[in-house]
């Protein structure tokens, strides 16, 4: 039993390490996706240039993690950022997960947003913008983008 246990904590070990990445090009949207296995030691997932940073302990268990990004603007926004899909939709954190999105700044208020597993809406989160980059920190995986409101 010891040496399966032993086994099992070594295959969790090694996938933590493990990440795919594709690309794929729809009729009018390019959409980019990177898949990693997160666990509690945390981790960094990058796809389009977009970061999202996992503290120690934001996760219990190694969990699989898929952070697609498209260019599909929601209804009622201007986005000057991609918008990143984070799943499995829902995921709660223990701890704030950081994300950093590269945006276009044009000058206008901006701001982060993010919807919610639950609420498909878009909810304003603020953040720090520097140097094109817009800082936030999220409790659950869902969508997000850096843009305003219409």
């Amino acid at each position: 039993m010891r040496t399966h246990l032993a086994a099992l904590a070594i295959a969790l070990l090694a996938c933590a390490s493990c990440s795919s990445s594709s690309s794929a090009t729809g009729s009018n949207t390019a959409t980019s996706t990177v898949t990693q296995t997160i666990g509690p030691a945390g981790g960094v997932i990058t796809v389009d240039g977009a970061t999202i940073t996992f503290p120690k302990d934001a996760v219990a268990a190694p969990v699989g993690v898929t952070i697609s990004s498209t260019d599909a603007v929601p209804d009622g926004f201007v986005a000057l950022s991609k918008v990143f899909k984070c799943e499995p939709s829902g995921t709660n954190f223990a701890q704030p997960v950081t994300m950093q999105m590269p945006f276009t700044d044009d000058g206008k208020a901006s701001s982060m947003f993010w919807s919610s597993g639950s609420d498909p809406a878009f909810k304003d989160l603020g953040g720090k913008s520097q140097g094109g980059t817009m800082t936030a920190t999220v409790q659950h995986f869902s969508s997000g983008f850096v843009g305003r409101a219409k």
